[in-house]
């Protein structure tokens, strides 16, 4: 079976950037299946990238090659690493973009890239996508394998990223956490996870209260059309995690919400 590598950076499709990588990965491994993931990560949004690659890879096969390119401090001494986790591979800068799916209970091994003989030549300083991650991904994919690809490193050395705090009060009920982005409708996503919501309220949290910039929302909602269009909600998005929402509408917009805003869940007195 044809082995599978994401995409995930930061380029946009205006330029050549990931066609390039695409064709890098196909010289070498013709029978490999290139998916994109996502090419529209906020420039240099490390942490968004980070989320995003956490909520995705666990829908593709084990086996799965995932290649993430978000990375100011390219030719720079930052590491290129490979990571193995939850039965999947991971290539990334050592910048705190892979720092989600580093897990104790996911994490199995990682390697820094020092085999060159795979890299193209001369290699860019300012495309190691192209030149380092791409022909690696496609090495992996043609057979690789990946203790060949550099001296083995500990999970300690990595890099993290920031979840962002969530503080949970069982006695009052309450739960704090933040904004960690936004997606293409102007949904807000939050670091709270609906597992949490339920240790609170069980299977019902129409009594649970949602504040964010100033705003009361009562209950969480199970679909956007639980409001009037318009109208502002809270919904568990699918990636698992509370959002806030409007029925057809931008709540970043609307409420002029940015990442690290604070949100907070409680009972409502009503």
């Amino acid at each position: 079976m044809a082995r599978i590598i994401t995409l995930t950076t930061d380029f946009g499709l205006t330029d050549e950037y990931v066609g390039v990588m695409k064709g890098v990965i196909l010289t070498r491994a013709p029978a490999a299946a290139v998916i994109d993931l996502s090419h529209a990560i906020e420039r240099q949004n490390i942490r968004q990238a980070a989320w995003l690659i956490k909520s995705a890879y666990r829908f593709f096969p084990e086996g799965t090659i995932h290649v993430v390119v978000v990375d100011p401090g390219v030719g720079s001494k930052r590491r290129l690493i490979l990571l193995l986790a939850d039965g999947h591979l991971f290539l990334a800068p050592d910048n705190g973009v892979l720092g989600l799916v580093l897990e104790p209970d996911c994490f199995q091994a990682a390697y820094e890239l020092q085999c060159e003989h795979y890299y193209l030549t001369p290699v860019s300083s300012t495309f190691h996508g192209r030149d380092i991650l791409a022909p690696v991904a496609a090495q992996l994919a043609a057979g690789l394998e990946p203790a060949a690809a550099g001296p083995a490193i500990s999970r300690q050395t990595l890099e993290m990223v920031a979840k962002g705090a969530v503080k949970t009060d069982r006695g009052r009920g309450s739960i704090t956490g933040e904004i960690i982005g936004r997606d293409h409708f102007g949904n807000l996503r939050t670091n709270i996870e609906a597992d949490s919501l339920r240790k609170l309220y069980g299977k019902d949290a129409s009594t649970a209260r949602v504040s964010v910039k100033g705003k009361t929302i009562i209950g969480v909602q199970d679909a956007y059309d639980a409001e009037a269009p318009g109208e502002i909600l809270a919904i568990i998005g699918s990636r698992g995690f509370l959002e806030i929402a409007v029925n057809r509408g931008d709540a970043a917009r609307i409420l002029d919400a940015v990442t690290g805003d604070t949100v907070t869940v409680d009972r409502s007195k009503t």
